[in-house]
């Protein structure tokens, strides 16, 4: 049997240790993009905040995510805003030296929600479903707005109302891209918050003074929310 010797064997071996070395090991679950969208939220109240509020109400939301290095999570941040109700009056406020002066009050009471996401999406192509973990924070805020007639000031905004609850749940939803970067995303949320006393904006009434009344409800505020949104891969 013919064996090569040493220093042939050396010779056959060292341009391919070299060549492995100069390459870049390839890491799992690579070419996956970080991804930043927005769109518009139909919130649906559930449970006892439907019992209370019950009614749905519309927003927008948007959020940013990054892939995590070696499995086929994607971790981010979402924010969303959606508008509860307002209500708007006619006005005769005193304004110092100018005397009584005639503007327009407005009252909207708003519903933020700040939220970590952690997000497993196995599928990184033209079509990616994903599952999705939720938590964060909601704020439910009411606040005025005075714009007088014929000032060039800005509007003169003023907090009636501020509450604070914490918030957790699940998302599913799917990316349909089109081209290298632009795609189209549906999503469904189920959050799950806590309970908060907050504005009723049915219940809002203004003077001819501008003095703003306004009576309060309590409940948990569980939510179904169905976003429809466009975003970019980059």
């Amino acid at each position: 049997m013919y064996l090569l010797s040493r220093p042939a064997l050396l010779m056959l071996l060292v341009p391919g240790l070299l060549q492995a070395q100069d390459q870049d090991p390839k890491r799992p679950f690579q070419g996956r993009q970080s991804t930043i969208g927005g769109g518009l939220v139909l919130n649906v109240p559930i449970g006892d905040f439907n019992d209370v509020w019950g009614r749905n109400f519309v927003g927008f939301g948007a959020n940013f995510t990054t892939p995590g290095r070696f499995l086929p999570f994607d971790y981010g941040f979402n924010f969303a805003y959606g508008v509860m109700g307002k209500h708007g009056a006619r006005v005769n406020v005193e304004q110092g030296s100018l005397g009584i002066q005639e503007g327009e009050l407005t009252v909207k009471s708003r519903l933020f929600s700040y939220m970590g996401q952690v997000r497993l999406r196995p599928v990184n192509g033209r079509v990616s479903p994903y599952i999705e973990g939720m938590f964060g924070l909601r704020q439910f805020s009411t606040r005025s707005g005075l714009d007088m007639d014929g000032s060039t000031d800005p509007v003169t905004y003023e907090r009636k109302a501020n509450a604070w609850t914490g918030a957790y749940g699940w998302a599913v939803g799917t990316f349909v891209g089109f081209g290298p970067q632009f795609y189209v995303e549906g999503r469904v949320e189920r959050l799950i918050g806590g309970r908060v006393s907050y504005v009723d904006p049915t219940s809002i009434t203004i003077s001819d003074a501008g003095e703003v009344n306004y009576g309060t409800l309590s409940s948990a505020t569980d939510v179904v929310n169905v976003i429809v949104g466009v975003g970019l891969r980059f």
